[in-house]
């Protein structure tokens, strides 16, 4: 029994064909699987996110409640100034916690604009550095104006 040329040709076409669908079926089963874990990683890492938020949440709240009660205590048992003066040490508060964010992001701005101007100082220093210096060494005046000038002699 003889194969032909063009069935050995089509039988290694088939192979070759079930090979790559094979190849393929794999890889998006692990694209699908990847996709998976990261969504799942998201989900784990968004819940222990939200506890730990209300975790630091009800801490907050127990310390100034703790302060309320301190601040009552030194007005003479006067609930309501005790509870104001905790309010207004939470404004406070908030109010230091944002001034201190603002700052820190001002000063990173500064820090990464010095590093862009500098940059372009030193690539503005590498190009003057590439032009080609004069013929006679820089020895020679030279005027300012150009050929077509009519103020040149």
């Amino acid at each position: 029994m003889q194969v032909s040329l063009f069935e050995a040709l089509l039988e290694f076409v088939d192979s070759t064909l079930a090979s790559a669908s094979g190849l393929i079926e794999v890889q998006v089963d692990r694209v699908r699987l990847s996709v998976r874990r990261r969504i799942v990683t998201a989900a784990i890492a968004g819940a222990a996110a939200l506890c730990a938020a209300l975790w630091l949440g009800a801490a907050v709240l127990a310390t100034l409640r703790g302060l309320c009660g301190w601040f009552t205590a030194l007005s003479g048992g006067r609930e309501w100034l005790g509870e104001l003066c905790g309010g207004v040490f939470a404004l406070l508060l908030a109010a230091g916690a944002v001034a201190l964010g603002l700052k820190l992001y001002e000063r990173r701005e500064i820090h990464r604009l010095e590093a862009k101007y500098e940059r372009i100082r030193n690539a503005s220093r590498s190009a003057s550095e590439r032009e080609k210096p004069p013929e006679d060494g820089g020895a020679a005046a030279r005027s300012g104006a150009g050929a077509g000038d009519p103020a040149r002699p």
